[in-house]
């Protein structure tokens, strides 16, 4: 079996869901969407996946495995605490789909976040790769603020593809940075591209409670339309705006750009 697995967060994730599920269709078994009644940080969280699921393609739908997740009893409460974060509850989130399917040591998994979006076309020859060399580290275009926002000074590498024995026997594992470098940019990762409001949401919630400092609308808007990069002023942050028919992007961009 060939799985392709994320977890839902928040609603602009639906896009990316249905953009993953339709490049990688043709290909996959099943795409496990997990979603989880606590944040990052550990604080409650409804489940609202279903509020949006209307947006998935009825003829695609057949192969979204969704699951509820209550980890509220494991996923520990660090509001301030971004090495619990990272140690605990992201490595809980990302690898908790084992206890939903049953899986045989051969099964191959595609483990991407929601924004994480791979190529199509790809998936033949890294489903070779992975079954000829092992745990397999994919590297993405980096996109920024807006899909059209490509930032130039960064390539985003984190996705794992591995075969299921491989962590079996390691819950909970993030499936994550780990694995031989895959040669070819395998798809893009679209990063921040939200509302305002939702970026604001974010900074309260995710990884990195450092960043908190941004979580205003007018910085962040300025950032936005002037293309800057609040969060650290040392890191280089070129943009070079694209068009949609550019060949750096998935083939059914269209769908979250319409």
């Amino acid at each position: 079996m060939i799985y392709l697995r994320t977890y839902f967060y928040a609603p602009h994730e639906m896009n990316f869901i249905v953009l993953n599920l339709l490049e990688s269709y043709p290909y996959i078994d099943k795409f496990i969407v997990c979603e989880f009644n606590r944040t990052h940080t550990g604080q409650p969280k409804e489940y609202i996946f279903e509020k949006y699921s209307m947006k998935i393609p009825k003829d695609k739908i057949d192969k979204i495995s969704y699951f509820k997740c209550d980890i509220s009893s494991t996923a520990v409460f660090a509001d301030h605490d971004e090495k619990a974060i990272h140690e605990i509850n992201e490595p809980l989130m990302r690898g908790y789909f084992v206890k939903c399917v049953p899986m045989e040591d051969n099964d191959i998994i595609f483990s991407v976040d929601a924004d994480e979006i791979l190529y199509s076309d790809l998936y033949p020859e890294i489903i070779e790769n992975v079954r000829r060399n092992g745990t397999t580290l994919l590297q993405l275009h980096q996109f920024m603020y807006k899909p059209t926002y490509f930032w130039t000074d960064c390539k985003f590498v984190a996705p794992t593809v591995a075969l299921y024995k491989e962590y079996k026997d390691k819950f909970p594992s993030n499936w994550r940075y780990d694995g031989k470098l895959f040669s070819r940019i395998a798809g893009c990762h679209f990063s921040w591209c939200m509302d305002i409001d939702s970026m604001i949401s974010k900074l309260y919630s995710y990884g990195h409670p450092q960043y908190r400092f941004c979580a205003d609308k007018k910085l962040l808007q300025d950032a936005v339309d002037n293309k800057k990069y609040p969060f650290d002023k040392n890191t280089a942050f070129n943009i070079e705006e694209k068009d949609l028919s550019d060949q750096v992007y998935p083939k059914n961009i269209g769908y979250i750009c319409q």
